[in-house]
């Protein structure tokens, strides 16, 4: 067999596949190159078009879970796993709390009411997103459908893109951006970190204690919107209490470099929920975007430091809950 596109004994492949294969570390490449060419040869073999790209995008993305950690045998990738449900739980609480006081108290021209003319078509199909997606994704999630749960999570990640859109196209004063696309924030933060959560390691089917985690998340997320106010610039939360709901779950992903996976996940769940519309009432609060940079570098280097320590950390930091046994809130 000869060597070509600098991985040994590997026989020309499609752009698509080598392009993929590049995905992987070097190391990993030198070492399995053949390995990977051979699987990926016999799984296409016949195949249709469909098949092949779907083979090639699974292959570049686990190639990206490794160049980022995001496996089921590293400790970052168990926390996301673990962290997940939760995740999901808590976006719909936090939806559904929004969407209750949008239908209940609606301010101005109601989001919820059919489109009179196209200008608010993109409104109408944000709020119907954020309304039904992350209550199909924490149903699939309680249903341990996995497949469907992460198919809905890309589903809330790209509403929650969808807002951040209108927010910029809409009023591109910062003030108001901050404002409105700390709406959606939350919903693309957390519809990527489920997506990217190994799905392996998630209970096909959680059972009593997982199933009250996840209601026990969806409680907390509704009561996260409640204290801060259901997005409102007229009801600012103490800077304090701002600055807490940003550093505290921030803070608690230190949990993870001691071992301790559980209270890492709880802050990493709630994270999303807490920062992107905390971003804006901290930087109202404390006065510019000048005085809010100390707490965004504290809480960038916090967020590193516990990334570089679950590097170092490793397998040790495991303590048996590996691709093989990985622990979970079912």
């Amino acid at each position: 067999m000869t060597t070509t596109h600098g991985f040994p004994g590997m026989m020309p492949d499609p752009v698509a596949f080598r392009a993929a294969l590049r995905l992987y570390p070097a190391r990993y490449r030198r070492e399995r190159g053949d390995e990977l060419s051979a699987v990926f040869a016999d799984s296409t073999a016949g195949a249709g078009r469909l098949a092949t790209v779907r083979e090639v995008f699974d292959l570049g993305a686990y190639g990206l879970r490794m160049r980022t950690g995001l496996t089921a045998s590293s400790a970052v990738g168990q926390l996301f796993a673990l962290a997940a449900p939760l995740v999901a739980g808590a976006v719909a609480g936090l939806c559904a709390a929004y969407t209750v006081d949008q239908v209940v108290n609606p301010a101005w021209v109601p989001a919820w009411a059919l489109p009179d003319r196209i200008g608010r078509v993109p409104d109408f199909v944000w709020f119907l997103g954020q309304a039904l997606l992350p209550l199909l994704l924490v149903a699939a999630v309680l249903a341990g459908r996995r497949r469907e749960a992460r198919y809905a999570a890309f589903g809330v990640a790209g509403v929650g893109a969808l807002g951040v859109v209108i927010a910029a196209v809409q009023d591109p004063s910062l003030w108001s951006f901050l404002l409105r696309s700390g709406e959606a924030t939350p919903l693309l933060l957390a519809g990527l970190m489920f997506a990217v959560a190994p799905q392996e390691l998630m209970a096909e089917r959680p059972g009593a204690r997982g199933r009250t985690a996840v209601l026990a998340a969806a409680v907390g997320g509704g009561l996260i919107l409640t204290a801060e106010g259901y997005y409102s610039s007229f009801g600012l939360l103490d800077r304090d209490a701002a600055v807490a709901l940003l550093l505290v779950p921030a803070a608690a992903l230190l949990f993870a470099a001691r071992g301790r996976l559980a209270p890492a996940a709880i802050g990493l769940a709630a994270l999303p929920m807490t920062f992107g519309f905390n971003a804006f009432r901290t930087w109202q609060s404390v006065g510019g975007m000048w005085r809010m940079a100390p707490l965004t570098l504290a809480v960038v280097v916090g967020l590193v430091a516990t990334g570089w320590m679950l590097h170092r950390a490793g397998a040790g930091q495991r303590r048996g809950a590996g691709a093989g046994g990985a622990r979970s809130l079912a």
